[in-house]
């Protein structure tokens, strides 16, 4: 190896370190939870001052991999050899055998080594895990970008790969969970499956296909969705072989320039390794995760496509409730946002509207760079050159790099250069418009997929940026073509600066000085009377060249602090205290029942079973759940939760049987889970013309004899989630539809002393505001009195629409408790759909409205109401913004306990 190649080889090991130090500095920044005001971060951490975890996947994963060191397999047991978790979907459990298992590798990996050096506990390793796996992804966005361009461009792609919105938000230390593989491993797979095909040595073809298939291998063990990458290279090796016969494009020689068959495959090297990666790869999963994994990962290409589906089979799909299931917006923000790079839509996720338009100008060159190529024509001789006039290495090392401009079109010394430049050129074509087509089909589905656009694009967006910089060194020599440059970059520097709304206290002004300084420094540069070389290239040109891939990753750089600063863990110490609560004062039986988020922290925090978790939101689980909290029958809700802790879906799997439709199974136990057995069985057989036994049968499982002990979980974020639960818990089973209804919560206490009128602002939305507008009598007595109003908000003056009041949140009715006691309860409007209640403590009032179907619901009556005026659930622990509730004995489905 020559000194000149040592040198560069040093060089880029040197930037790939220090872009390792910033895209974990950044993922590290999310320790100190800046998203939490400083006077409650001690909530936020646990008794050893570790942040909580920001997901509560992470708990699962932490579980899983907590069994794993503890006993070799995940789960708590094995169930015909299989790892079974009893923890969730309790009472039957559920396989964990296929968990993709890579995380906890890593995580015992990291664990001992740390562990030799000094002591730390597996929940902090897992804390960091993510952070470290994750930046790791620099190094092949690093080196397969720098295969393609310059080190500009390489660098500008590893920062908007690495640190993409949609990557970091789920990556940052405190995030436990299988993202931090998911551009790491199929980088490294496409870096090395791209090089077996570019490359003239038969061995290096072999070596670089098996890294290939390694790396897809490991792969499939971290993340359910690997297929993903298979078939967009299978798809790219079908565009690549059709252009290529298209164009004419030489890529399989005659037979007859080889003795034999197999000797002509090896030397047609994009097939052969095709066929090497496919078919040793195949060999490679089959070890890795089996016949049954590769058959799940195929059928989950075309799965994928129904993650929006509203019903799974009958039951509804409680996926379409997920944050990062949702359809997301092409750009958030307008003109302004379209510049900043956030998760709040596509194109802010993949860097913003800059990227984005590097990246067209990118395949549009790839393109044009094809067309002209089809024409170009041999100069020169093929001799090789005297050694006297050969080139430096470093030149030639820059030389066989691939070039997305045309300025070498036109300077091909053969025949051979010229079809390999086509064939490079057909292959990145192929490459970026499959994978990137691929993707955006893929978010389609839901913006966590964002991620997986980000790399395709993040990679064009880099080339681009050293396409860019090759551009300004070798065609822009006027100084004002040159401060223009630089003062469009500047500008889009500064901007994504100056929106950081987390982070930076003074986030304007500091932009703007950021601004200011670039453009003086640019103008006395580039003014400069002398121009100071270096190399080749001006000190005026390296100043812009290194504004333009600025400009290119700010959005991305200044969009990942934000979301890093802005970290709020996903729990706290009132939930964990309670599930401490759970943990010492409830017997073994006890199961958790609340909705699904927080399962996993549940099942860690109290080590009981829940019967509902992040695992199992697909199935009958959100409809009963969702059920128990919309109902208004108190012991309807109570024998949902004793037949879901006791026996889960056994009576809704039997009455299927009988009846032969999972509809009418529902219809059955919605009619009879809130009456006694006996009253049940005797509508089983009257209504739904069960015999005798199948009722008997049934009735064992729905209203169990000797039920488990439920901890029934409600808490303050559920207030917010009401328009799922409630949509899931009115699922129609006939139509396989439903109607989400919401809770609107004044954030504060307003001041309203006796006999005066104050307002309550409850929502303020696009420039209007609805507010209660209270007239508080005396205390004790009936005397106070509400309504709903709209407002503008620029001049609080109320809004008519034709000279009609525009009151689309009008209550019907009014609901006031003042220092514990209700005092109003009372119509105020048959009109109005929504109810009004008033929570007043001394002289200070705040305001809930609900659309009258929550206003009697279980979850109103027991967390907002406290419990009045029921005897069906008693409190068990309150702690600040969560209860936990227990369930009484002896109320309505409990008598003729003998009657099975």
């Amino acid at each position: 190896m020559e000194k000149q190649q040592v040198k560069t080889i040093l060089k880029s090991v040197v930037i790939i370190a220090i872009l390792l130090i910033i895209v974990f500095g950044l993922r590290a920044q999310s320790v100190d939870i800046g998203g939490v005001p400083n006077e409650l971060k001690s909530h936020y951490v646990d008794e050893n001052g570790l942040p909580y975890f920001s997901e509560m996947d992470s708990y699962f994963n932490y579980r899983m991999t907590e069994n794993y060191m503890d006993h070799g397999y995940f789960g708590d047991t094995k169930v015909n050899g299989t790892g079974w978790d009893m923890h969730s979907y309790f009472p039957s459990g559920r396989a964990v055998g296929d968990y993709q298992p890579m995380i906890a590798y890593v995580t015992s990996f990291l664990y001992g080594i740390i562990n030799m050096f000094q002591e730390m506990s597996l929940l902090e390793v897992a804390f960091w895990t993510g952070a470290i796996v994750s930046s790791l992804a620099v190094i092949p966005t690093y080196i397969f970008t720098r295969r393609i361009t310059n080190d500009y461009g390489a660098i500008a792609a590893s920062l908007i790969v690495v640190l993409g919105p949609n990557y970091i938000s789920h990556t940052f230390a405190g995030f436990f969970d299988t993202d931090m593989f998911n551009i790491t491993l199929p980088l490294f797979f496409i870096l090395f499956f791209v090089e077996a095909l570019k490359t003239d040595k038969l061995s290096y073809r072999i070596i670089f296909s098996l890294l290939a298939v390694a790396s897809i291998a490991l792969y499939s063990l971290s993340w359910t969705g690997y297929m993903f990458y298979v078939a967009v290279m299978v798809l790219v090796m079908i565009v690549f072989f059709v252009l290529c016969f298209y164009f004419n494009i030489e890529i399989l020689e005659p037979f007859k320039n080889y003795g034999n068959k197999l000797e002509w495959l090896i030397n047609q090297k994009e097939l052969f390794a095709t066929l090497i990666v496919l078919v040793v790869g195949l060999i490679g999963l089959l070890l890795a995760v089996g016949v049954g994994g590769i058959i799940e990962g195929i059928t989950g290409l075309t799965g994928g496509f129904t993650l929006q589906a509203g019903a799974a089979d009958v039951w509804p799909n409680v996926l379409i409730s997920v944050a990062e299931m949702q359809i997301p917006n092409l750009v958030t923000g307008g003109l302004v946002g379209s510049f900043l790079a956030n998760t709040g839509g596509v194109v802010n996720g993949v860097g913003g509207i800059v990227c984005l338009f590097g990246v067209l100008i990118v395949l549009y060159t790839f393109v044009q760079r094809l067309f002209r190529l089809n024409s170009v024509k041999v100069k020169g001789d093929t001799a090789k050159p005297h050694k006297s006039k050969r080139k430096a290495t470093s030149v030639r090392t820059e030389q066989k790099r691939f070039s997305v401009s045309l300025k070498d079109i036109g300077s091909f010394g053969s025949t051979d250069e010229i079809n390999k430049s086509k064939r490079h050129t057909v292959l990145y074509l192929s490459l970026f418009f499959v994978w990137i087509v691929s993707s955006a089909i893929a978010v389609t589905q839901g913006t966590r997929f964002i991620q997986v656009l980000v790399v395709p694009m993040g990679i064009c967006a880099g080339i681009f940026v050293g396409y860019a910089v090759d551009y300004v060194k070798n065609n822009v020599d006027n100084d004002k073509v040159l401060l223009l440059i630089a003062v469009i970059a500047s500008i889009l520097i500064a901007l994504p600066i100056t929106q950081i709304a987390y982070g930076l206290d003074n986030a304007m002004t500091i932009g703007l000085v950021v601004l200011v300084i670039l453009l003086a420094i640019s103008a006395i540069v580039i003014y400069a009377k002398k121009s100071i070389k270096d190399s080749d290239v001006s000190i005026k040109k390296a100043l812009v060249v290194v504004l333009i891939t600025l400009a290119l990753v700010s959005p991305t750089v200044c969009g990942a602090f934000q979301t890093t600063a802005a970290t709020v863990p996903g729990s706290s110490d009132p939930m964990w205290f309670a599930m401490d609560y759970v943990k010492e004062n409830s017997t073994n039986d006890t199961v958790i029942i609340s909705w699904w988020d927080f399962g996993y922290l549940f099942q860690v925090a109290s080590d009981h079973p829940t019967s509902f978790d992040g695992g199992s939101q697909t199935g009958d689980r959100a409809y009963w759940v969702g059920k128990s909290l919309t109902t208004s029958d108190y012991a309807q809700s109570k024998g949902i939760l004793q037949m879901l802790a006791t026996t889960g879906s056994n009576a809704s799997m039997l009455l299927s049987e009988y009846t032969g439709s999972n509809v009418t199974a529902v219809h059955a136990l919605d009619e009879t889970l809130g009456k006694s057995r006996s009253e049940a069985q005797k509508i089983l057989t009257s209504k739904y013309n069960l015999t005798n036994d199948q009722a008997k049968a049934v009735v064992k499982q729905s209203h169990p004899s000797n039920p488990n002990n439920v901890s029934f979980v409600l808490s303050s974020d559920m207030i917010g989630k009401a328009g799922w639960w409630s949509y899931f818990g009115s699922w129609n089973f006939d139509t396989l539809n439903s109607t989400n209804y919401q809770y609107y919560m004044a954030n504060d206490y307003v001041p309203i002393k006796q006999n005066t009128q104050g307002n309550i602002t409850i929502l303020n939305e696009s420039g209007i505001i609805y507010q209660a507008v209270v007239n508080r009598g005396k205390n004790g007595t009936n005397e106070t009195t509400a309504q709903m109003e709209t407002i503008w908000d620029n001049n609080r003056s109320k809004i008519d629409l034709n000279g009609t009041e525009y009151n689309p949140l009008k209550a019907s009715n009014l609901i006031c408790i003042e220092n514990s006691y209700l005092t109003v309860n009372k119509t105020l409007n048959k009109d109005g759909n929504y109810t009004l209640y008033l929570l007043g403590s001394g002289d200070d009032y705040t305001a809930i409205l609900m659309d009258n179907n929550l206003k009697d619901s279980v979850f109103t009556r027991l967390f907002l109401l406290g419990g009045i005026g029921q005897d069906t659930f008693e409190l068990s622990n309150m702690q600040d913004g969560v209860s936990v509730w227990t369930l009484r004995d002896g109320s309505s489905n409990s008598d003729d306990a003998g009657s099975q």
